[in-house]
């Protein structure tokens, strides 16, 4: 018997701080520096990883187990440690990164690429959504930000109520998009999150790992959004 062919492509969906717009760690790098310590923008930004690989270790822990605050927090401290900054100031740096965050959001910088990826996607015909783990605000960054006129669907945990990796996120866009789980691929920066979250609801997913740097798990990666999908 003849195994079903695998359904045409139909929509393309993206998370959105980590892969459509980045940290700001130029920035970061002046606020958490010290007299005597000055924190180098990229060496920040590699020491992120640090925090992608402690969430990923508390989720990956216990099946089912969701990303609440403390997972969060562990993050943020894996990535402070990795930098080099001495625990005492953990919680300062916090407060300062929350302070700038709710002013206007962190992950505010689009890097180059990302327009002309968005706009080869949407000039193919493919649906595109964002499904993101937020505070509320990634429809009006998205706008900000010049991003939200490709996409026909911004999903927020916040507003649905529900966040990844819980499948049923996927699910909400899936159906305001009116495609099947075999007909979208996605692309999210952290794999116990998206790529997990992504797989339960039966997507496929890949990892963007732009410094290729993601050591500790073996899955399909990507460096940049223009290679979730190859237009021929």
């Amino acid at each position: 018997m003849k195994s079903k062919a695998k359904k045409k492509l139909k929509a393309l969906l993206f998370d959105f701080g980590g892969t459509l717009a980045f940290l700001d760690f130029e920035l970061l790098a002046g606020e958490f520096s010290r007299e005597g310590r000055k924190l180098d923008a990229l060496a920040l930004e590699h020491a992120e990883y640090a925090g992608r690989a402690a969430i990923d270790r508390h989720l990956m822990s216990v099946p089912g187990k969701q990303a609440d605050g403390g997972a969060y927090e562990l993050f943020f401290r894996g990535w402070m440690k990795a930098a080099g900054i001495p625990e005492e100031e953990f919680t300062e740096c916090a407060a300062k990164f929350g302070a700038i965050h709710r002013e206007a959001t962190l992950w505010r910088v689009v890097r180059p690429g990302t327009f002309e990826a968005l706009e080869a996607f949407k000039s193919a015909g493919y649906r595109l959504a964002i499904v993101s783990n937020a505070e509320g605000q990634v429809e009006a960054d998205a706008k900000r930000f010049g991003l939200a006129p490709f996409f026909d669907v911004i999903i927020d945990s916040h507003v649905v109520g529900v966040a990844k990796p819980d499948p049923r996120i996927f699910q909400i866009a899936l159906e305001r998009l009116g495609v099947g789980p075999e007909e979208v691929r996605f692309a999210g920066d952290i794999y116990s999150i998206d790529v997990e979250g992504a797989r339960a609801a039966g997507i496929e997913a890949r990892l963007v790992d732009q410094h290729r740097r993601y050591t500790w798990v073996d899955h399909e990666k990507i460096r940049h959004i223009g290679e979730l999908h190859r237009i021929d």
